[in-house]
């Protein structure tokens, strides 16, 4: 839709553009000297046909100017009849191109117009002052047109600036959504299907007893996942999340040991920096579960008056290792990435330099506060 017809209905600007075209004619009519009236009607035959060219036309430029020059022409005869109701459609062209037009055609036909009603006027003797104030007037609506037109391009980019900011945060709503969909899917599901295969083999070799347990796995690890995904709702609607009980449990709950170090003054976070952390320590656990299992995985915390830390270390060999390698989609670490990133903080991850020899990875990220 056009800029120019953003802010209201267009059978709303047609009905008001004939209603002001009707007033105007009837007081032109009615104010006509007796013995002009056949000249008045012709004249108006031709005004009326340049209002319903800018009124119904296709809307280009070339019609808003026949039609503007038609009115304006038509009002500039009609006034020196004299006719002063008449001056009312010049008006109305001058306003009407000042709007719709660019700044250099509405001042090229403002300024045709103004020169035609000086010369018409001056050949009709009329008084000079009713002149100059004509004239006045003529500027000032062209200039009250400009403004007004800037005022809808202002308003037009505004809401184009606010339609752009919603499409943004849609997108990065469902950026941390998807984040969210991985982070307790990928690591919820891929760890029970491991279990529930797992419990499947052994039954086979009538195992019964070491099935039934990794069953067991099997549901917690699904009671789990729906604590994770409570979790993710609840930090979506801005609930908080304390970081270092988290980061303990999930420890906790790991296959091989897990040392959680907490230093400085825990303080309470916003709940996308607090849930960024955890899902890094999340993420890390998972990655050692899958690559490095049986390697000691070290968590350290770190609380600063500008940052918080969270540092995860493991001394494995960092490479694919178990079924549970094959699982994941990939993205784990992009997604911790994108996290710190847009809360201002940094993210990295390699090789962990103090492993040793045998190898080891390493995950920090750093988010301010």
């Amino acid at each position: 839709m056009d800029w120019r017809y953003a802010q209201r209905p267009r059978w709303l600007t047609t009905v008001r553009g004939l209603v002001i075209f009707g007033l105007i004619t009837a007081g032109t009519v009615s104010n006509a000297p007796a013995g002009s009236r056949p000249l008045t009607f012709a004249v108006l035959t031709v005004v009326v046909m340049g209002w319903l060219a800018w009124l119904f036309g296709p809307g280009t430029d070339r019609w808003l100017i026949a039609g503007a020059v038609a009115v304006g022409v038509g009002g500039v005869v009609l006034s020196v009849t004299p006719n002063g109701v008449a001056f009312a459609f010049v008006v109305a062209a001058c306003v009407r191109v000042a709007r719709r037009l660019r700044s250099a055609q509405s001042l090229l036909v403002t300024t045709g117009l103004a020169v035609i009603f000086a010369a018409a006027w001056l050949i009709a003797g009329r008084e000079p002052i009713l002149l100059s104030g004509g004239l006045g007037v003529l500027a000032i609506c062209e200039l009250a047109g400009l403004a007004r037109r800037q005022t809808d391009q202002l308003r037009e980019q505004s809401q184009l600036a606010q339609a752009e900011q919603a499409r943004a945060e849609a997108l990065a709503q469902r950026a941390q959504l998807a984040r969210e969909v991985h982070d307790v899917l990928a690591h919820s599901l891929g760890a029970l299907s491991v279990q529930l295969e797992s419990a499947d083999a052994l039954l086979e070799h009538g195992r019964a007893e070491q099935a039934r347990d990794a069953i067991g796995k099997a549901g917690r690890l699904a009671r789990d996942g729906l604590a994770e995904t409570r979790r993710a709702i609840g930090v979506l609607r801005g609930d908080s999340v304390p970081l270092s009980q988290l980061v303990r449990d999930l420890a906790a709950g790991h296959d091989d040991p897990v040392d959680v170090t907490v230093d400085g003054e825990e303080v309470p976070l916003p709940p996308q920096t607090s849930l960024a952390l955890y899902r890094a320590a999340q993420e890390s656990l998972t990655n050692a579960r899958k690559y490095a299992p049986g390697a000691t995985v070290r968590i350290r915390l770190t609380y600063t008056p500008k940052q918080v830390d969270l540092a995860v270390t493991d001394t494995g060999p960092g490479r694919p290792t178990g079924t549970l390698a094959t699982t994941g989609g990939g993205y784990g670490l992009t997604g911790l990435r994108e996290r710190a990133e847009l809360l201002g903080g940094a993210f990295t991850a390699g090789p962990a330099r103090s492993a040793g020899p045998g190898g080891g990875w390493a995950v920090d990220v750093r988010i301010p506060l």
